[in-house]
């Protein structure tokens, strides 16, 4: 199959950022849940498995048909999970460590789990999540439970249609914590992060559901879905960034009722040695899967580089000052979760860059499915002194050099050297 070629950036101006770009990601999603609406489904959901894609799994293809059929899953309760967040008939929770959860993070960690143990009864899972707020939260945890549980058992009725299991409470609890396993060197680990991007997701932007394998400590499988994320890297423009998103002629169509086709939902696969592919998250839609590439060229002119939304997930500053040194002129790609690896498998961004304050530690699970894609679309993931990041330590990343990066392969090593004049320049 032919690579997909880079795409041009269709974007709209904004000035004033959140208040706008919030209401188009309501639209967006309201747009998309009456079209759910409209087209209830009492059988299982008629999807193709990777074979019949046309994806090759070689020796994996056994783990890329149940992770697929996993993320699938998981990307329609998300969906359903968005919608009602937007509708303000839920809301999202906070950790002890401060960070958001949602019904969704615990249902797409249940629902992955689960299916992954149908196959592979004896897997091991290192998760994100952990069920204690559930068991442990009193009244409250035992509804937020009910409503986990009733919706994991909806979304299987949807995809498996009468064959569907009905899963207990406590079904529900020993899935989400098979995800506790500690990962290390040796076998095969699968890594998840349920909703990669839990900001972005309460908010109604992009978010990710990633799930990797990796045997003998190397990544081989990866699927990633990103039920928000355009299909044809359609961007919107504010005054010191871009990020992925609609213009508001494209969204009148969607709450119009048009058919649109695939504007938007991308699932990515990768296994090692046998490339990377994208195709709908829509599973009515009969669309080949398109093989991804990074970009084969570097013009600093047209390029683009992108990284965390958030300040404090990342230094603005010095990923600015790399990219001038790279010679980029344009502003920033900002975008939730890892669907910034995305961004770069398929040639809407030519690097991505994180650079943490220093003393954070970053997770397995938040980078695991993005490195793989990236590095089978022909690209290369390292950390700033250009390592490869170690996926086998445990569930933290260890022996990280200051952050991130990713590029093309012929573009990594100018990349490293702009990272590394750039620190320089900022220690003076």
């Amino acid at each position: 199959m032919p690579a997909v070629a880079p795409t041009r950036h269709a974007h709209v101006v904004l000035r004033s950022p959140a208040p706008r770009a919030r209401a188009l990601a309501r639209d967006t999603t309201r747009a998309a849940s009456a079209s759910h609406r409209r087209a209830p489904r009492t059988a299982a959901l008629d999807v193709h498995s990777a074979e019949s894609l046309g994806i090759d799994g070689g020796a994996y293809a056994r783990e890329l048909e149940v992770a697929l059929d996993a993320v699938r899953m998981a990307s329609t309760l998300c969906q359903e999970v968005q919608a009602q967040l937007m509708r303000m008939d839920e809301q999202a929770e906070t950790k002890e460590d401060r960070s958001l959860v949602t019904l969704a993070d615990y249902a797409a960690q249940a629902i992955i789990s689960w299916r992954i143990a149908q196959e592979f009864p004896d897997m091991r899972l290192v998760g994100e999540e952990d069920s204690e707020a559930l068991t442990e939260g009193g009244e409250g945890g035992a509804q937020t439970l009910g409503k986990v549980t009733a919706l994991v058992n909806k979304t299987l009725k949807t995809h498996m249609g009468a064959d569907a299991p009905e899963l207990s409470t406590m079904d529900v609890v020993n899935a989400i914590n098979k995800g506790q396993s500690s990962g290390g060197p040796s076998g095969k680990h699968w890594i998840l992060d349920p909703v990669d991007g839990t900001l972005g997701f309460v908010r109604g932007d992009q978010y990710a559901i990633a799930l990797a394998l990796m045997d003998e400590g190397d990544l081989k499988v990866g699927v990633m879905g990103c039920p928000n994320m355009p299909k044809s890297g359609d961007v919107l423009e504010f005054e010191t960034s871009y990020t992925y998103g609609f213009s508001p002629r494209l969204v009148s169509k969607m709450l119009a009722g048009d058919s649109l086709g695939w504007y938007k939902g991308c699932i990515f696969t990768a296994v090692r040695g046998h490339g990377a592919y994208m195709f709908p998250t829509d599973p009515s839609l009969k669309i080949d899967p398109l093989q991804v590439s990074v970009s084969d060229a570097f013009d600093p002119r047209k390029a683009k580089f992108t990284e965390p939304v958030m300040k404090a997930n990342s230094s603005q500053g010095f990923t600015a000052a790399v990219a001038t040194n790279l010679g980029i002129e344009s502003k920033p790609l900002r975008i939730y979760s890892q669907v910034k690896y995305g961004s770069v498998a398929r040639a809407d961004a030519d690097v991505f860059m994180k650079f943490p304050k220093a003393g954070y530690q970053e997770k397995i699970w938040d980078h695991a499915a993005g490195v793989i894609l990236v590095e089978e679309a022909g690209g290369r993931v390292s950390d700033a002194g250009g390592a490869p990041l170690n996926f086998a330590g445990g569930r933290f990343i260890e022996n990280l050099d200051r952050g991130i990066i990713a590029a093309s392969s012929a573009l990594h090593e100018r990349l490293l050297d702009a990272v590394a004049k750039s620190w320089s320049s900022s220690q003076l």
